[in-house]
């Protein structure tokens, strides 16, 4: 690059808690012009409109004479270090950037997982696996589920395909099945392709086909993997008649008829209130549905988030490992964020297990971590918001405690709310929410909340069904409609309707 003015060397070293560390790191000159490193690659995010790149914990840069301004982070777990340094022409220069952990959670049992991104979707680059173990490692990524995924006219990198890696960040290739008309499903942990990618009205080949998402969740569950919803909510509250429409075809009679294992409650494409809406009423119904997170970012694009910029942390028994990892997943040993880290429990028990209540209430305790400020805290029953509590006007660490009424049956989650107000954040606005406690056992019901959430879900089957017969018009369904009948039986039962 030829910058017009006399330049020097700049070695940038990162650390945290005194020990050598990866970062995500922002460069910048006294104009504002971004500094970039001469190979690897190069970014620019969004949220923040901000020139982003990684470096393993040491890296040389060619920049202006004068002042140059560093910001570095990794993951959520550290606030943004920012540090003014000096380059002198012809010099080469150096720089520490001295980052201190919030939380560490490894080492408290809790591993974070990006169940959702693209390596290759079309972009500026042509990446292989390895190009992203910088992200992965510069985010405090630990497990990484890059999808295949295809764009409507072709299918994508089949031979990575089967491809692993397992030294330290652990890394294996998903699916996205985009059955674009009833909604986009993810498939993990599976040896075998689901076929076809695609169908339904608006495809050319396949536009006819009467073929249920329930077809290939059951091709994951076969397999011993797992399938679920990505990105499914939009909007922030999808439980009107007006709104109804907003949720994917296929979700809600999939859902109710137990086929579905996961939801991506965290994604930076949809709102993670609406889809916990819509998520709450599930769980109502004593269906155990298990929250996922995924950036859905397409990594080889210049202009594109940051991996595990919405993700999932879970709590797996003993050692992580890609198995352990998928069963703490689906047990619903988990929480979701964007930026917060947290730390629920209820009665002793923590996400994925449930409480034995000796009495009518249970003590409830909340641990916030959090590199940015927060704005509040809700304890939720049964998708009800029976207390809200102030939250952090600085970044760091707080901890919360109650107690809740215990009703009949059902669970309690906790959430964390607040706004972007910058980096490490690249969603639009902070959350988190911690899987459910579940009250008794799991899949408890609390019989008024059920009947609610049964009506609620049955309005969306409807406003979903109507869809589905305007999009195949004359073409015969039985197979779908028979699949949409069940649910609709499953809910007018649970709702005494």
């Amino acid at each position: 690059m030829d910058w017009g003015v006399p330049t020097g060397r700049l070695v940038i070293r990162s650390e945290i808690d005194g020990q050598a560390a990866p970062v995500r790191m922002n460069v910048v000159d006294a104009t504002g012009h971004p500094v970039i490193p001469e190979a690897g690659a190069v970014r620019s995010e969004g949220q923040h409109g901000r020139i982003f790149f990684y470096s393993d914990g040491e890296i040389e840069l060619i920049a202006p004479a004068g002042t140059v301004t560093i910001s570095a982070v990794q993951g959520f777990e550290t606030a943004e270090h920012v540090v003014v340094a000096e380059v002198r022409a012809g010099d080469r220069n150096e720089a520490t950037v001295s980052l201190e952990r919030i939380w560490d959670a490894s080492a408290n049992g809790w591993y974070a997982g990006d169940n959702h991104f693209h390596l290759n979707y079309g972009g500026t680059y042509r990446l292989e696996p390895e190009d992203i173990l910088p992200d992965l490692r510069g985010e405090g990524v630990d497990v990484a589920y890059p999808l295949l995924a295809n764009l409507h006219n072709r299918f994508l990198q089949q031979g990575l395909w089967g491809w692993a890696y397992s030294d330290g960040p652990i890394i294996r290739f998903g699916q996205e099945v985009r059955s674009h008309f009833l909604g986009h499903l993810q498939l993990l942990g599976v040896e075998a392709l689901f076929w076809p990618w695609v169908w339904g009205p608006g495809y050319q080949v396949y536009a006819r086909d009467d073929r249920p998402n329930a077809m290939a969740l059951r091709h994951a569950r076969e397999q011993g993997g797992l399938g679920g919803y990505v990105h499914p909510v939009a909007i922030n509250d999808p439980l009107t008649p007006e709104t109804a429409s907003s949720v994917p075809i296929g979700l809600v009679a999939d859902a109710v008829l137990g086929e579905v294992d996961l939801i991506e409650l965290g994604c930076l494409w949809t709102d993670e209130i609406g889809t916990g809406a819509l998520w709450h009423q599930v769980l109502n119904l004593g269906i155990p549905l298990a929250a996922s997170a995924g950036s859905d970012v397409m990594n080889n694009y210049y202009r594109t988030l940051a991996i595990g910029a919405t993700r999932v942390y879970v709590k797996p028994a003993g050692d992580l490992t890609a198995d352990s990892y998928l069963r703490a997943l689906k047990e619903g040993r988990s929480f979701v964020s964007n930026g917060p880290l947290i730390e629920f429990q209820a009665d002793g028990s923590e996400p994925g297990q449930a409480l034995q209540a000796n009495g009518s209430e249970a003590n409830w305790t909340l641990s916030v971590h959090s590199p940015l400020p927060w704005d509040s805290v809700q304890i939720f029953v049964n998708g009800t918001a029976v207390q809200t509590l102030d939250g952090s006007p600085q970044a760091g660490s707080k901890r919360y405690q109650g107690r809740v009424d215990v009703p009949a049956g059902g669970w309690i989650t906790a959430r964390v709310l607040g706004a972007n107000s910058g980096w490490p954040a690249m969603d639009s606005y902070l959350f988190a929410e911690s899987s459910p406690v579940w009250f008794g056992q799991v899949g408890s019901t609390d019989p008024t909340a059920a009947r609610e959430a049964a009506r609620k879900l049955a309005m969306v089957l409807d406003a979903s069904e109507q869809a589905l017969r305007e999009g195949y018009g004359e073409t015969p369904i039985p197979n779908l409609l028979d699949h949409f009948a069940r649910a609709r039986s499953r809910l007018e039962a649970a709702s005494g309707d």
